[in-house]
């Protein structure tokens, strides 16, 4: 049994056939490979899906239907003592870059904490700016905004299972009330989540520090940071 375990989630909302999921297995075999590359610990890479075409003796397949989520509410799955194993837990979303090596990333995983992206290229006020400049009256989606993000994520296997517990018995009254598991997390999980360092992941649209009294701002969109380990793909699309 590996010590380690690597996660990604792709699944569809409708019928395969009509072609409306937003990730395709191409996907999946890009971090696949981006992971063989770059994460030298021996581990089990596991697919979370629905529906995929993949038949790899190096990727476990975990079947989700039944569970009918939509999008990255899917990630709630992670957490499912159906689907948790044992030892040091990483998850990956598909719309990243592993772009160096990521084999100490389990140094910042510690027992009963959820390791995840915090967003250091959003300024310090941005949740009080979001509200105002929003209207949470007129967009109720902009009611619980949070710095964390799920785009990568690290915890000590079993050690999850209440996050899980909670979320599954009122799942349709937190999805309607959050706009995704990132603000779900970060507003009823926040004591439990520890952000990765700064110097890691950056997002590529928005950029990797919004700047402070110690640290210089690096806010320009596109541009490329091989510095870092990882690059978000979150954002609006380059024209």
């Amino acid at each position: 049994m590996s010590d380690y375990n690597i996660y990604v989630v792709k699944t569809v909302t409708e019928s395969p056939r009509e072609g409306r999921d937003k990730y395709r297995d191409a996907h999946v075999w890009d971090i696949f490979w981006q992971v063989k590359k770059y994460f030298k610990h021996s581990y089990t890479f596991n697919l979370l899906t629905n529906f995929t075409t993949i038949m790899h003796p190096d990727i476990k397949i975990i079947d989700v239907s039944k569970w009918q989520y939509d999008g990255w509410w899917n990630k709630m799955l992670l957490f499912s003592p159906e689907i948790d194993k044992e030892g040091i837990n990483i998850y990956f979303d598909l719309d990243l870059t592993i772009q160096k090596d990521i084999t100490d990333i389990d140094q910042f995983i510690f027992p009963r904490l959820l390791t995840a992206v915090y967003s250091f290229w959003k300024p310090i006020d941005w949740l009080e700016l979001d509200k105002q400049e929003k209207n949470v009256q007129e967009d109720p989606d902009m009611r619980f905004p949070t710095f964390y993000n799920s785009s990568v994520m690290g915890w000590v296997g079993h050690t999850m299972h209440q996050v899980w517990r909670d979320f599954y018995k009122d799942d349709q009254y937190i999805m309607n009330q959050y706009r995704g598991n990132d603000d779900y997390l970060g507003n009823e999980w926040d004591t439990i989540l520890k952000p990765l360092p700064r110097g890691i992941v950056y997002s590529y649209y928005y950029g990797a520090e919004v700047g402070s009294e110690f640290f210089p701002k690096d806010k320009e969109p596109y541009k490329k940071r091989p510095e870092y380990n990882i690059r978000l793909l979150n954002g609006p699309s380059k024209k």
